[in-house]
């Protein structure tokens, strides 16, 4: 279980941090992903949770695509106010390139000609829809990007995910958001501390979210305001599946099944898959 923390620091400033080895490693497997698909849907699976956090109710929802025209592909995350997050990547099986330094090569293989696009669905009208040009591809910076361009908002973000082979040995992230009014000599010494936050999945290898934010920002004496429990959990269902198929209307639905024997149906991101038979058509159509 991936465990979120929120602190207090400076009276204008929230440090949220989360370790996110469980979330990694159950992405991992739902789509078997080669090393640089999985640490590229983990950094930002990563900021999902970090970002769902941040939703007032537990109806709110948020989706993000990360989309740099690289390797990857498209990746779309989603989170709700409830601790769920959920995501998916185009090519789950790209080849992993290690750069010189021996870092895996995520901001080529995401790319960076393209966006990252955030919308929030809030219970409003329309949803809240935010958009920015992608400035690295390697997740981190692109959201602080986001922030600073699209909602205006001073913030620092950095993530991380650490491999062993296929499987994840340690994740997480850290979302500094800045409140207005904050003073000068408090944001040059979190400029300072953020410097001197890499190799982020290291720092989370045999520590907590709680023990990561002592570790850099203990000299400002934190408020713990809150841990929560966040696991990946994807919400789809018979009820929505159901009306999925039946907007594709009733002789389209006859002829696949005609065609194919069956209408299947494969969730992105859970992997579930829901069958329909002739009869299950007929009676989906059949009822009102």
């Amino acid at each position: 279980m991936s465990v979120l923390t929120k602190a207090l620091i400076a009276d204008y400033v929230t440090v949220s941090a989360i370790e996110s080895k469980d979330i990694v490693n159950k992405a991992i497997k739902i789509h078997d992903l080669s090393p640089i698909a999985a640490a590229a849907l983990g950094r930002a699976l990563t900021m999902a949770a970090l970002m769902g956090n941040e939703l007032k109710n537990a109806s709110d929802y948020l989706t993000v695509t990360i989309d740099g025209k690289g390797p990857l592909g498209k990746i779309t995350v989603c989170a709700d106010g409830e601790g769920h997050v959920k995501g998916d990547i185009a090519n789950h099986v790209a080849e992993t390139v290690v750069k010189a330094d021996g870092h895996l090569d995520v901001g080529g293989a995401v790319g960076k000609d393209g966006f990252i696009t955030v919308i929030r669905d809030v219970g409003l009208k329309q949803p809240y829809v935010g958009t920015s040009q992608l400035i690295s591809g390697e997740i981190a910076s692109d959201f602080a990007y986001y922030y600073a361009t699209s909602e205006q908002q001073p913030c620092g973000v950095t993530l991380g995910v650490g491999l062993d082979r296929k499987y994840c040995r340690s994740a997480g992230g850290v979302f500094v958001q800045v409140m207005p009014g904050c003073p000068e000599e408090v944001l040059s010494r979190l400029e300072t501390v953020m410097y001197a936050m890499d190799e982020m999945s290291y720092q989370f290898d045999g520590s907590t979210a709680r023990q990561v934010i002592l570790r850099f920002f203990g000299e400002f004496d934190p408020v713990f305001l809150q841990d929560r429990q966040v696991v990946y959990k994807c919400n789809c269902n018979k009820r929505k599946i159901n009306a999925l198929v039946k907007s594709l209307g009733k002789s389209e639905a006859d002829a696949i099944i005609s065609e194919m024997g069956q209408i299947e149906v494969c969730c992105h991101f859970c992997g579930r898959k829901y069958v329909y038979t002739q009869q299950d058509a007929d009676k989906l159509f059949a009822d009102r």
